[in-house]
Formats: structure tokens, sequence, C-alpha cells
């Protein structure tokens, strides 16, 4: 019965990523550059060893929302380095030109801002890759249309970019008349056919150009006909995308990657929607910040595949948590402590003295869709407080008591001692910990102090939280806990 809710859950998700996630976001010089050999992990592996063989190790901006900004890619770029990951995918959902708007040039200030992302990404010895995503609009025989995506591949040519993505994600999957008569009906051939008339075009050109896929069905362990196609129909050396069981995935096996990678008969890359937090804004409704390491992933899973990739929160800057913990899983994945791994990248984002409060903070923030139990001790102080409220003890000497007060504090010192890029970025959930602290703090001592007549204006406190649209990742159990304090203070009457 779990196992049948659990992937009703992952159904339920995937529609709303597809669908909800896409459309509210919608809504919301090549002279100097020298011609570079057929990219590969290992012209861009970074000082520090990634797996025992090489491996595209890195991050995919694929979320959707705002994009970061070119100052915020390219210092991404140096932790990349210093973490020894080496390729980035530039694949942000909201950019018009690479999305909804595929088959239109870009201006050639957007491609000089480009260039200069391509060359600092150089620096730091990471492989860029570019993503195209034309499947939203494309009719996939229509050679009008092949040839303003082989323009647009050009152009990111002419700048230095070697490697490109071809993105079918998140599209629709009928095709329309011409290309059912095409194809077959078939979607993943029609696709094929693109994605290899591309590399031929390219290789007539004299352009090395490293070609990667993102299916239509990039989740799942179920083979399917569209899988079956691409195994036999698509480019056999282009990498193909794969998110794991399901969009969101607790846990990836490398069990299950070698069978998918059977299955697709491609060299398979792990696209990892962890801490990606796109989904808590326009399906919950709560933007969150997911500040916990990454969990669930298989000590063998990437001996098998031929990348992996992080996608980040909209928060460059925080996702710098869950993506450190991610590059030693990857540096050393036998040994691999997720735990361990996480202080010790939280050591390394606070800088000196705010670790401690860090880790506060990133506890109220380490739940999420794929990990539901907090990295804090707030659920066992929650349960030895209404033990200790039942046995008549000093409430205001609980351990949840110490905690609220610590939440407070903590507010304080991570303003005063963070990095201002990163305060800034988090600086919503900042002040919800101090008020959820605040409150907390106040709750408990007019229950120990049994004073009833503090229920409603608490109550309105606690309300205006729950209205907030930013929250903690604890919020539901602080919600219950809350509702439940003020209940019995107001029973108390």
């Amino acid at each position: 019965m779990a196992k049948k809710a659990g992937k009703w859950r992952a159904t339920a998700l995937i529609a709303g990523l597809v669908v909800v996630g896409g459309v509210m976001w919608h809504v919301v010089s090549a002279s100097h550059l020298k011609r570079t050999l057929p990219v590969s992990p290992q012209h861009f592996s970074a000082h520090t060893a990634i797996a025992p063989r090489p491996l595209y190790a890195g991050i995919v901006e694929g979320f959707y929302g705002p994009r970061w900004s070119w100052r915020q890619t390219e210092q991404i770029f140096s932790f990349m380095h210093k973490q020894g990951l080496n390729t980035f995918v530039y694949a942000p959902k909201n950019v018009p030109y690479l999305r909804a708007q595929w088959n239109v040039p870009y201006p050639q200030s957007h491609l000089n801002k480009l260039h200069t992302l391509v060359m600092s990404a150089r620096a730091h010895h990471v492989l860029f890759i570019c993503s195209i995503s034309p499947g939203l609009s494309i009719q996939y025989s229509s050679q009008r249309d092949r040839q303003e995506l082989l323009n647009k591949i050009n152009a990111l040519w002419g700048i230095g970019i070697h490697a490109i993505m071809l993105s079918f994600d998140d599209i629709p999957t009928t095709l329309n008349a011409a290309d059912q008569t095409q194809y077959h009906d078939n979607l993943a051939l029609a696709q094929a056919s693109l994605v290899d008339s591309m590399v031929a075009r390219e290789k007539s050109l004299g352009h090395h150009m490293q070609f990667f896929f993102t299916p239509t069905v990039y989740w799942g362990t179920q083979n399917t006909l569209y899988w079956q196609t691409l195994a036999k129909a698509l480019d056999p050396g282009i990498p193909v995308i794969w998110t794991g069981p399901y969009v969101l995935s607790a846990t990836i096996t490398a069990q299950q990657a070698r069978q998918v990678q059977k299955d697709v008969d491609h060299p398979l890359m792990i696209w990892d929607n962890y801490p990606v937090n796109d989904y808590t804004y326009v399906m919950w409704h709560h933007p969150q910040i997911l500040l916990g390491p990454v969990m669930g992933r298989s000590p063998n899973l990437p001996n098998v595949v031929r990348g992996y990739l992080f996608n980040p929160m909209l928060q460059p800057y925080a996702s710098e948590v869950a993506i450190a913990t991610g590059a030693q899983y990857l540096r050393t994945p036998s040994a691999y402590h997720p735990l361990k791994a996480w202080h010790q990248a939280l050591d390394m984002v606070a800088g000196p003295g705010a670790a401690e409060a860090l880790q506060s903070f990133a506890g109220a923030n380490s739940v999420s869709f794929l990990h539901p139990e907090p990295l804090d001790p707030l659920t066992a102080n929650i349960k030895a407080f209404w033990t200790a409220q039942t046995a008549g003890k000093d409430l205001e000497k609980t351990a949840l008591y110490a905690e609220f007060a610590r939440w407070t504090r903590n507010s304080a010192v991570l303003q005063q001692k963070l990095p201002p890029e990163l305060f800034q970025e988090i600086k919503p959930w900042v002040s919800l910990y101090a008020r959820e602290g605040i409150l907390g703090v106040q709750v408990i001592k007019a229950l120990q102090e049994h004073r009833p007549s503090l229920a409603a204006s608490l109550n309105a406190a606690q309300s205006a939280i729950e209205a907030t649209p930013d929250q903690l990742s604890v919020y539901q159990s602080l919600n219950q806990w809350f509702a439940k304090a003020l209940n019995h203070l107001s029973s108390h009457a």
C-alpha cells in the first residue's frame, strides 16, 4: 500500500511539474576563440578527481523561474572548480531564446554575455554545455525548422560553445499531422531524426560539437516503445539524460541505472533533481529552501553512468550546501557519509563564526519531498515536550524551549556573520526562523504560566506566519505543534 501511495504521489507531482510548473514560470566575439578538440570530461577535469573514471560531473541550471545572474553563474564556476566539478549545463527554463523562442536568433548583446560566461567556465576548467529546447513548437520534419535550429547551434558555436544538449522534456507528446505521417506517430523517432540530422550537419561543417539528449520520457524504470526507439534510432554516441525512477527520486540505485542504460542503449547521465526547489513555488505555494545533503544514492551509481548533474535551487549560493555534499559523494561514493559531508559543507559555506547557527537553520530547512524527516532534533524535541507537559514538568526546561530560544539567537548571528550574498538569498527564511523561535518561546511560557488570556494574540501571530508565502521546510511539524499547544492553552481558560 505504501508503495502504491508513493507512486501516486510521484505521478501527481510529475503532472504538476510538467503542466503547472512549466506554464506558470513561462508567464512569470568569435575571432578571438581557439578551435578546440571534441569535448570530453578529461579535457575539463578540475583539480579534484571525480570518480574512478572520466565523468561529466557538475550542475545543470535547469529549473523553472528566474535564471541566475551572469555574476552569480561566474561565481558558481569558481565554487565548482574548488569542488572538483567539471560540467555546467546552461538550461534555465525561462530564457526565451533557449525554449519558447528557440528559433529566434540571439541578439548580439546576449551572445556577447554568453561568450563571457563560456570564457569564465573555461578559465575554471568547466565544460559549458548549452541546452536548446525546441520541442514546444518545432515541426520535426520541417526543413525550415531544422535550418533555424542549426542556425541557433552555429551561433553558439561561434562564441565558443562546443557542447549542446538538445532537450525535449516537459513538452506536448502529440505530433502534428505532418510529423505523424512522416514518423509513423512515433515521437522518439521524430526526435532522433532531428538530433541525428544536427549531428550530421555539424560534422559536415567541420565542427567538433558534442551532443547530449534530454528525452521526453526522462524518468522511470519501465522500458517503453519510446526508449526502444531511441536505442535503435538515436546516434549511439550521444549521452541520454535520466532523473531516476521518478522526476524527484528519493533513491537511485546502480542496478536501476544499469537496466535503464541497457534499455536505452546509450550512455546515461543522471539529472539529479536535488536540491531544486522550483516545485515548492508553483505546487505547494510555500517557497522553501532545501539545505540538506544529497542522500539515497547508491555507492556504485557514479561508476555506472557517464555523467552526474545536480539541478540546484533558484538560490545559487544556498545551493552550494547540497551540491558540496554531492561533489563529495561523486569523489568517494563508497565512503560517502551524508551527515559528515553536510557538516563539512555547512562549515565551508558559513565562514567564520556562523557554522553552528547555519547548521541549526539548515536543519530547520532540511525537509523535502525526497527526505520527509528533518535533520535537526525538532521531531524528538516535540515528542519529549508533550511527555514533559503530561508529567507536569517545567516546560521552560525542555529541549524544545531551548531550541526555540536558539533559533532567535541564531537569526542574529546569521545576519551578522554569513557572507552577504548568501544571507540576502535566505533572508526571508531567516526572518521566519526568528519569528517561529520567538513565538515558540512565548507559547511555552504561556503554557507554563497558565495564561490562557494570551491564546488569542498568540493564535493571531501564528496565523500571520502561516499566511506568509515563504515557509521553513519543517513548517508542517511546527504548525501541528502550535495548533495543539494553542488549543491546549485555550482549553484551560
